[in-house]
């Protein structure tokens, strides 16, 4: 286990960390295709979601805002919808008032980062997801609002795996790389940790059957089950 002791400053990843990744990003096409085809083969669709985990684990997440729609659009085709029916299902999404907005925290994150907070850590949120996205998310889970540093999708060129959001976040925060350690569940965030030189922690969570063999060939510091496992390893920082 690796040791943590210089470390003062906390960067979080949002969605599959801290919020549900698959309400926000894999409702939308599991309700699209529940309306399509309501008999289609639930074993079928499990192996669709895998696929496209997969596909996202394998891309760079560009900052085309069809990107979603792309992804999904794939995730029909391999479903063995037909070219119309993949139109359709694109259809609903796109009508879908909750597709890709759906904030919901996972169990327990509030009040670990609360206690983290308390024993005097700086947190900063460091995602892909954009300004909007992440206003809805400070309404769900207040304790983002009193963040000493939010970066978004929008506030920098490059997003993780790129090291510039991290980098950027330690600017603000005037702060070395080395005191700062990232948090986060996709292989993205342990990718863009490294190339900043920060510490780097993996949570897998309840993605982490589709995630951990990417995510060990990086080799993070620490790979946790669940983010409470934090707290054991942040009693505080060294100057508090």
């Amino acid at each position: 286990m690796k040791s943590f002791q210089v470390v003062d400053t906390l960067f979080f990843d949002m969605d599959g960390t801290l919020t549900d990744l698959g309400k926000r990003w894999w409702e939308p096409f599991f309700r699209a295709m529940d309306k399509l085809k309501p008999d289609h083969d639930r074993e079928k669709r499990q192996e669709v979601f895998e696929k496209v985990l997969g596909r996202v684990l394998g891309m760079e997440m560009g900052r085309s805002k069809l990107l979603k729609l792309k992804i999904f659009f794939n995730a029909i085709k391999d479903s063995e919808a037909s070219l119309i029916d993949a139109y359709r299902a694109m259809k609903l999404v796109r009508k879908d008032p909750l597709a890709f907005k759906e904030i919901v925290p996972l169990e327990g994150v509030e009040e670990v980062l609360n206690t983290l907070q308390s024993r005097g850590y700086k947190m900063g949120l460091v995602t892909n997801a954009g300004d909007k996205t992440v206003a809805r998310a400070k309404k769900k889970l207040s304790i983002l609002n009193s963040f000493d540093v939010l970066v978004t999708r929008n506030t920098v060129k490059r997003i993780k795996p790129d090291p510039e959001p991290l980098l950027y976040a330690c600017e603000v925060l005037n702060k070395h790389p080395e005191t700062c350690v990232m948090i986060g569940d996709f292989p993205q965030d342990i990718r863009a940790g490294k190339a900043t030189g920060t510490k780097t922690v993996a949570i897998l969570g309840v993605n982490g059957k589709y995630t951990k063999e990417s995510i060990k060939k990086l080799e993070p510091d620490v790979t946790l089950s669940s983010i409470g496992e934090l707290l054991p390893l942040f009693l505080g920082p060294p100057d508090f």
